[in-house]
Order: structure tokens, then C-alpha cells, then sequence
């Protein structure tokens, strides 16, 4: 984890120049991103896409390393706008990222926003009734962080706690699973700030996250709880139900980057380590 970490902002969006690596746009300006490519949940999302000459992607911004703006040009980076961009090369289109909130960031897929959501969205049987994923191109797993002076030592002490999460989050689940009270955030960003404030007892992230953080902020007052989280998460690309030839042209990018190692190598650009499914077996 010693790459690029200098360049990631643990803060709000608002000022930031939203020059991407790629076309990019926010929430409040989605309009035409969400109207340059009409497609209907039951139509033909692969054939509009490559009529159009646009992937549109769904990101945060905020979420360092996944994606985030870079603090000296402005530019979206992260290992998953690259993965996103990889993905956009390979389907001979231009990657176009509409980034917006977390807790409505899949629910953008309905109103038809963008194409896919590329954001550490975990597979769970509850997202899989409403919407389709790809085959999972990463793996990974949740810690807790509390204050450094917290008498919370293990995650059975979480119970009654006050947990900073996103309220759709699996993250929110988990806590909510330990007999934690949820105090509603927009993102990982607040959650510190409610930590080191006191008004929250902790957050669940994934290890990524932290990793990341800590890396950025050595001096930190937040602490891991030297636990995992009982679940690993796989992650996939999530999309409209009923696009199965797009589906599956997704799974067959995913398969062949991984197998040659365009995946691998983002990864450890950005987190010194390969986190692809497997990778660690």
C-alpha cells in the first residue's frame, strides 16, 4: 500500500475539480448522462451501449482507494475507475462515470442513471433479487474501527454501540447483526468525523478502507478490532435484471483480465498486494 496513497482525500466533494480519467460527472449534473443512453430495465443494455459509445459507471468519488479524487490534479482515480476503464476498452467504448451518494447509488440503476454500479458492492441474496451481478473480481472482508480510547475490545462488545454507517451498506448489516444502533452517514468520511467527535462507537468498513486510511493518517485516534467480520465479501459488477448477453460480455472481460493479470497488477499498484478471488487460496 505505498502507491498513490499521498494523493487521496479523506474529505467532502464540494470544490472538487472533476476532471476524470475519462468522462465523468456528478450527481447533481447526471441529466445527460442518465438521457445519453435510453435503455429500458428489459432492453437490449449492450446493444444501446455500443450504439452509443459510452459505458456509463456508477461511483462514489469519495472512497478511497475504489474511487476518489486525486488531490494534486482533480482527476478520478482509484483501482476500480481503472478497472471500469479497462472493462470500457475492451467493449471498444468511452467510460463516462456519474458519481453519486452511496445509499443511492444502486437504486440508480432503476431510473436508469448508468449502465452498471462498480463501487465494492458485496453479492447478497438480497441485491440478487432485485438486480444481476457479474462474476465476483475481487474479494474481501470487514473490520471495526472505534476510538483509540474505547473499552470496546472485541466485536461481541459492539452490542448497544453506536455504528456510523451507510444505511443500505452490508456493512450496516453486519452491525446491526452485532446489536449495534446505526447513526446514519453519506459516506466513510463522516463516519470518522462522528468517531472522533463522539458521537459514534465505531464504523465497519472493509480492511481496504482502512488499510488506506491508516496509511494516509498514522496518527489516527481510530483503532482496528483485531477481528474479521464472519463473512469474506465477493464483489462484483451490479446491473439491470434480464441483460444476460451484457452479463455475460461482462464475465467474459473479467475472466480474461484476470487470467492475464491486467487485474492483478491495478490491484497491487494501488494496494501492494493481488486481492483477486483466489489470489490468496
Amino acid at each position: 500500500m505505498k502507491k498513490l496513497l499521498s494523493k487521496i482525500l479523506f474529505v467532502g466533494t464540494a470544490g472538487l475539480v472533476l476532471a476524470a480519467c475519462g468522462a465523468t460527472t456528478t450527481d447533481s449534473s447526471s441529466d445527460s448522462a442518465s438521457t445519453a443512453s435510453s435503455t429500458a430495465t428489459t432492453g437490449n443494455v449492450l446493444k444501446t451501449i455500443e450504439e452509443n459509445k459510452q459505458l456509463r459507471i456508477g461511483v462514489e468519488g469519495t472512497y478511497p482507494p475504489f474511487s476518489y479524487h486525486d488531490t494534486e490534479t482533480g482527476d478520478l482515480v482509484g483501482f476500480e475507475v481503472e478497472i471500469a476503464e479497462v472493462i470500457a476498452e475492451d467493449l471498444g467504448v468511452e467510460a463516462v462515470f456519474v458519481e453519486t451518494k452511496w445509499d443511492s447509488l444502486i437504486a440508480g440503476l432503476d431510473v436508469n442513471k448508468y449502465d452498471i454500479v462498480i463501487n465494492n458492492v458485496g453479492v447478497t441474496e438480497e441485491r440478487q433479487e432485485a438486480y444481476d451481478f457479474t462474476d465476483a473480481y475481487f474479494e474481501s472482508y470487514g473490520q471495526l474501527a472505534v476510538s483509540a480510547d474505547s473499552d470496546i475490545q472485541t466485536l461481541e462488545d459492539y452490542s448497544g454501540k453506536k455504528s456510523a454507517q451507510s444505511t443500505t451498506s452490508n456493512y450496516a448489516q453486519n452491525a446491526r447483526d452485532l446489536g449495534a444502533e446505526i447513526v446514519p452517514v453519506d459516506g466513510f468520511n463522516q463516519a470518522v468525523e462522528l468517531i472522533t467527535s463522539g458521537r459514534a462507537d465505531g464504523t465497519i468498513n472493509d480492511y481496504i478502507t482502512f488499510l488506506t486510511y491508516f496509511e494516509e493518517y498514522p496518527d489516527s485516534t481510530l483503532r482496528l478490532i483485531d477481528e474479521k467480520l464472519p463473512t469474506n465479501d465477493e464483489v462484483g459488477i451490479i446491473l439491470q435484471k434480464e441483460n444476460t448477453e451484457f452479463q455475460t460480455k461482462l464475465n467474459e472481460i473479467i475472466a480474461a483480465r484476470t487470467e492475464d493479470g491486467t487485474f492483478k497488477a491495478i490491484f497491487e499498484k494501488y494496494l501492494g498486494e493481488d486481492i483477486s478471488v483466489g489470489a490468496n487460496n
